[in-house]
């Protein structure tokens, strides 16, 4: 048997068999009265392992009150597999519950054999978190449009534009500021010795050569 492939078994009466699990006839029998909206006695089901057996799924528990019901009635330290009738909607949802305690073996054999058991359970709008204690009104679901399912996306976060800064004059060579500095010191200078000085001190900065009067 090759995981995640589904062949019909025939002692199960004709179930469909995935990954090496085996879900009895009642289960989809049971999950058939949770679907009959005026059946006011079963609107949940709870399937786990057959006594000892490690591949057939069988129902083991059922009732109503729907989600609260269904949450009270979940077995400890055992893997189980289930679906429940919303009573606000009619929706239907599906369900994986490890309880605590769940033996590794068990939790890891269940985690396989999910998509098998949960497909058997057709009609599903989505799959819950079920755990002890939740009622439909603190239940979390996604938001469910005609054509399914569909997650929640948030809305875009604006981007903020940032306006340029005008660009810094660029300041001038250092042999010109040089010169400027000379100049005014030496306003009384002879234009002739000024112009040697600028030329001098010009050359001392761009060659990296001490100026010397």
């Amino acid at each position: 048997m090759i995981a995640g492939t589904l062949q019909t078994d025939p002692r199960s009466g004709g179930v469909k068999k995935s990954s090496g699990v085996n879900v009895l006839p009642i289960v989809a029998e049971t999950w058939s009265e949770v679907r009959d909206n005026s059946n006011n006695d079963v609107d949940w089901l709870i399937a786990g392992y057959d006594k000892n057996s490690k591949t057939d799924i069988t129902v083991i528990f059922k009732g109503s009150h729907g989600i609260e019901g269904c949450s009270k009635a979940l077995p400890d330290q055992m893997a189980v597999f289930g679906g429940c009738r919303l009573k606000q909607n009619g929706r239907f949802v599906t369900f994986f519950h490890c309880a605590e305690g769940t033996s590794p073996m068990q939790r890891g054999r269940a985690s396989m054999h999910k998509n098998g058991v949960l497909n058997v359970l057709e009609g599903s709008d989505c799959e819950i978190d079920m755990k002890p204690g939740i009622t439909e009104e603190t239940l979390t679901l996604p938001i469910i449009s005609d054509g399914g399912p569909t997650s929640m996306t948030a809305a875009p976060v604006p981007r903020r534009t940032v306006p340029k800064s005008s660009p810094s004059p660029t300041p001038p060579p250092v042999a010109v500021r040089a010169a400027s500095v000379v100049a005014s010191k030496n306003s009384n200078t002879p234009s002739s010795d000024l112009a040697s000085n600028v030329q001098a001190l010009s050359i001392s900065v761009e060659g990296y050569i001490p100026y010397e009067q």
